[in-house]
């Protein structure tokens, strides 16, 4: 995942500055205990989880 190059080209400007592409837009749909990310322009989830559990980090 690029999420660690966003932030650091984030912190110094523009990151389409430093060559990083553009962060993917992304609907999160809930439907009872099920969680999905779903892209703007599609239809199907990229990502789906039928029981999602909270992770402590």
């Amino acid at each position: 995942m690029l999420a660690r190059t966003w932030v650091i080209a984030g912190s110094y400007g523009d990151p389409a500055d430093h060559g990083v592409p553009k962060l993917p837009e992304w609907e999160v749909s809930r439907n009872g205990e099920r969680l999905s990310f779903v892209a703007e322009d599609g239809d199907e989830p990229f990502i789906s989880a039928e029981n999602p559990v909270r992770a402590r980090r």
